[in-house]
């Protein structure tokens, strides 16, 4: 039981560490993107994020990838509907705002890697193959999933852009 235990306080320091290389790469992320007036730029800069993360985790396992995402996927998932969806080209939240939303989806996205291992779906051939394809498809969803409830959140912090 003393493994287990071991093996789970690991995981759990992992996503810790990986929820703060987030909130610096959110705090790094944001002010450029409040620098930079174009949508299409801002879309690319979000772009290139999302691409440097998902290469840097494509040889990775499952729970490993989704420890990742929190790292790479929801600093991004977080900005792209204040910053690329937005109905309003002048009106951005605050970082407070981001702020809140990231650590809200962060918890969110805390609980993945737990949910993958016991419902057993990450050793499961079939469904998951190990391949930088399978990653790409779990990365995809994750990241789909974190926007869909980045904007969602927005919605109930009341910011009427999202």
């Amino acid at each position: 039981m003393d493994i287990v235990e071991g093996f789970l306080f690991l995981v759990i320091l992992f996503e810790l560490v990986a929820c703060l290389i987030g909130l610096v790469l959110l705090g790094c992320v944001h002010t450029l993107l409040t620098r930079t007036g174009d949508r299409l730029h801002r879309l690319g800069i979000l772009v290139l994020v999302t691409v440097v993360g998902f290469t840097l985790l494509m040889q990775t396992d499952a729970p490993t990838l989704l420890i990742g995402a929190l790292a790479f996927g929801v600093p991004v998932a977080v900005l792209v509907p204040p910053f690329v969806v937005s109905n309003r080209s002048g009106e951005t939240p605050g970082f407070r705002r981001v702020l809140a939303c990231n650590i809200q989806v962060s918890v969110v996205g805390f609980f993945f890697p737990f949910l993958l291992v016991s419902s057993g779906l990450s050793m499961v051939p079939a469904i998951y193959w190990h391949t930088p394809l399978s990653n790409g498809v779990i990365y995809a969803c994750v990241m789909a999933l974190n926007i869909g409830l980045a904007t969602l959140l927005y919605r109930f912090l009341g910011w009427k852009g999202a």
